[in-house]
């Protein structure tokens, strides 16, 4: 997975030109997605761009979790601790 983040004024999430409702479908995927942000703590709001491709969609989701989590550790080394 290819994860790009940018720092936004809303939280916006496109996977594959989609969205992330319509990309992954049920919340336990999503919930997998977000969890990053989640144990960051951060509240600053990103534009989340995601090309992910292969293998089946639970492992996608796993993949683009482990994307945001090395994308907000280059944001901010010190949430390496929190994301890991």
């Amino acid at each position: 997975a290819r994860v790009r983040l940018t720092p936004a004024s809303e939280a916006k999430f496109s996977v594959n030109d989609k969205t992330l409702a319509d990309y992954f479908q049920t919340e336990e995927l999503q919930n997998i997605i977000t969890d990053a942000f989640k144990a960051s703590g951060i509240s600053q709001p990103f534009t989340m761009t995601v090309k992910v491709s292969g293998s089946g969609i639970h492992s996608q989701a796993e993949a683009v979790r482990h994307g945001v989590a090395r994308a907000l550790v280059s944001y901010d080394i010190n949430l390496k601790t929190s994301v890991k």
